[in-house]
């Protein structure tokens, strides 16, 4: 982690937007995962945890989602892990839990699979690192096709956390997802960016499954 200082390009949108009441704004898209979707059934992969390894290689590759706020400052994180809801065995509601990043898939799958056994032993909202900014909270609505969505936010001086809503995966091969963070660090270009490599990956995944 390194503090950003006044020489930051982005200093003077970040006071303007940390001024705001909410300075929260979302987007939601669809993007094709049909041959995500293929490589998961070729190989017995879980789906969520190939959406969740799609979108972290993407935003760990876009240094707007790696900054957040720390001790009232922005800061820039070399890594962002994982943070995800999760419905542990025999129970109705959900719990958090969070699963270290890898840039090797079986490896941050293998994080996913521990966090998940964890939970079913021990759910619980408050999970061991899930306190941290250096994180992306990650959930889904399978049988719902987002068309926008928000999220419950604290003090936007504390919690600056991006927030990512998976929805349903439908026929044609689409999955929507709606994305909601801080304007103080993210704008519209990020987005794109964002949408750009995460389809590209999503397109070719076996370049980065294996």
């Amino acid at each position: 982690m390194k503090f950003l200082d006044d020489s930051w390009e982005r200093n003077e949108h970040f006071s303007f937007f940390q001024s705001r009441k909410n300075p929260c704004f979302s987007v939601s898209f669809s993007a094709n995962a049909a041959h995500l979707y293929d490589l998961k059934k070729q190989n017995g992969f879980r789906f969520t945890d190939c959406i969740y390894f799609a979108a972290m290689l993407a935003v760990n590759d876009i240094a707007g989602f790696r900054q957040r706020i720390v001790e009232l400052r922005p800061v820039e994180f070399e890594r962002i892990d994982a943070a995800f809801t999760y419905i542990p065995k025999g129970r109705s509601l959900h719990c958090n839990c969070v699963a270290k990043f890898d840039n090797k898939f079986s490896v941050f799958s293998n994080n996913i699979s521990a966090a998940r056994a964890s939970a079913d032993q021990h759910p619980t909202l408050c999970p061991v690192g899930g306190d941290v900014q250096s994180l992306i909270y990650f959930s889904c609505v399978p049988d719902i096709p987002i068309l926008s969505a928000t999220n419950p936010w604290g003090d936007p001086w504390v919690d600056s956390v991006p927030r990512f809503l998976f929805g349903k995966f439908d026929p044609s091969g689409n999955i929507t997802v709606s994305i909601e963070a801080l304007h103080s660090f993210i704008d519209g270009v990020h987005l794109a960016e964002f949408y750009k490599l995460f389809s590209q990956i999503l397109e070719s995944p076996q370049e980065h499954f294996g």
